[in-house]
């Protein structure tokens, strides 16, 4: 078989079913990789929390600030991985494979830059940032001793995550499944070794962790997508002698940094959290059960929810190029179905297994008490967070992130702040405020993003 015959065996195989047919068979065909994949997520994300359960409280604080840090570091890949899954899926659902490859090619490129720019730049702003956010000096100390490793990791993952965005773009969600699985493998096994038997390197074992993962992730991004017809985007000579575009620059941060600054908001407000905390009788604590609180909530309900708000997506970006909006509203409000139904669930669980689950996270009898608070309260609101993370990604399917980024920092910020600020001072000693002020948000974002997605005006968007 030649490379053309090639390549259009691969379309046919992996998104003829994404524009034709049911639609159920399209989330189906998009989903299920990428709900394992994201169950990948959870199981490294679980270990290093567990693992650092079991290195104590200042650990367990310090991870859990870091990883808001490093988070922050990583958002110009966001607003890269948001761009490229709009215009490659839009191009890829119209036929257009020179067009699809441009794309390709160009984020690839911006991945490289943007990675090597945040992995320094998070190196020189780590330590200040976290003794800004109000953590003790055992906690600052440690927090540097993860970061300092941790943060070269931002290369190697900025590359995993534009991969993945062309992969899901063109309709493959398995490569990226198959990719994490085995990088899960490799955080897990490293985080044992290095933290707890034979090496006890304590907290930097966990950064070292996902550094080694991360670089194995990139390469084998880098090997299995050369076998694709898109496999100009990872040949470095042909990368640089076409050089960044001005044009394909802006069109892809035209679509990307509305959704870098909501998940700046978000990041941002989760900064401003910890500078609530600290004006607590018990600081640490509060930072340990928000690490504790947030973590179990991203492994059993966000990461999940982002499975789904990437599955739909491109379904979204394609069905718009092939001319079928109404198949790509169709999608959009099946898998809002799918993640309510789901959060429904875990709502449950999460409210009446509060105590059960933050005594599995903890030891310490007030961190336990703190995410068990945390538990409950952000536990009713999981249903609203599906209706805002699935219907703003397949929103950012269409290109259209300019009304969700406008929301989200609304929201996140003026509205989410103020309340657990006032909360937290006038109400609460510890920090139910704040788990207040995260609940009656996503609620509001919920609702507003029903209202959005209902009317239609995404489906107009120019890529």
């Amino acid at each position: 078989m030649d490379t053309c015959q090639e390549a259009e065996a691969e379309t046919k195989n992996f998104d003829d079913v994404i524009i034709n047919g049911s639609t159920w068979a399209a989330i189906w065909h998009m989903a299920w990789p990428l709900l394992l994949q994201m169950s990948s997520v959870s199981i490294a994300s679980f270990c290093d929390v567990w693992v650092a359960g079991q290195l104590g409280s200042d650990v367990q604080a310090a991870i859990g600030i870091c990883g808001q840090i490093w988070f922050f570091m990583i958002l110009l890949t966001v607003a890269l991985s948001a761009g490229t899954t709009a215009l490659v899926s839009r191009y890829w659902g119209a036929r257009d494979m020179d067009m699809a490859i441009k794309a390709a090619k160009q984020s690839m490129l911006f991945a490289l830059v943007f990675g090597i720019f945040s992995a320094g730049l998070g190196l020189l702003l780590a330590r200040p940032l976290v003794s800004m956010l109000g953590a003790t000096p055992a906690v600052q100390e440690l927090g540097w001793q993860y970061m300092r490793v941790d943060l070269l990791s931002q290369f190697p993952f900025t590359i995993c995550w534009v991969a993945h965005s062309i992969w899901r773009a063109k309709g493959n969600t398995r490569a990226p499944m198959i990719n994490w699985m085995l990088m899960t493998v490799v955080i897990c096994s490293l985080d044992f070794i290095l933290c707890i038997h034979p090496f006890h390197m304590g907290v930097a074992g966990i950064g070292t962790a996902g550094l080694a993962a991360a670089c194995l992730g990139a390469g084998l991004n880098f090997y299995q997508l050369r076998s694709t017809e898109l496999a100009d985007c990872v040949s470095l000579p042909k990368l640089f002698k076409d050089g960044i575009q001005k044009e394909w620059f802006m069109r892809i941060l035209k679509i990307g940094i509305p959704a870098c600054v909501m998940d700046l908001a978000w990041v941002g407000g989760s900064f401003a959290l910890f500078l609530i905390f600290a004006k607590t009788v018990n600081p640490t604590a509060c930072q340990a059960s928000w690490a504790v609180g947030f973590r179990l909530e991203e492994i059993v309900s966000c990461l999940p929810l982002y499975a789904l708000g990437a599955a739909v997506g491109p379904i979204v970006g394609q069905n718009l190029g092939a001319m079928k909006p109404e198949r790509a509203e169709r999608a959009g409000w099946q898998v809002t179905w799918l993640g309510l139904g789901f959060t429904s669930v875990i709502a449950f669980v999460l409210f009446f297994g509060a105590e059960f689950i933050a005594k599995l996270m903890s030891s310490d009898p007030v961190v336990v008490e703190y995410s068990k608070q945390y538990f409950q309260v952000v536990g009713i609101s999981q249903p609203f967070v599906a209706l805002w993370i699935i219907l703003f990604g397949a929103m950012q399917g269409a290109g259209y992130t300019a009304w969700p980024m406008w929301a989200g920092v609304i929201v996140l910020t003026l509205l989410r702040l103020p309340l657990a600020w006032v909360l937290t001072g006038r109400v609460y000693d510890g920090p139910m405020g704040c788990w207040i002020g995260i609940a009656a948000s996503s609620m509001v974002l919920g609702v507003l993003a029903i209202w959005r997605f209902k009317t239609g005006v995404w489906k107009h968007v120019k890529v």
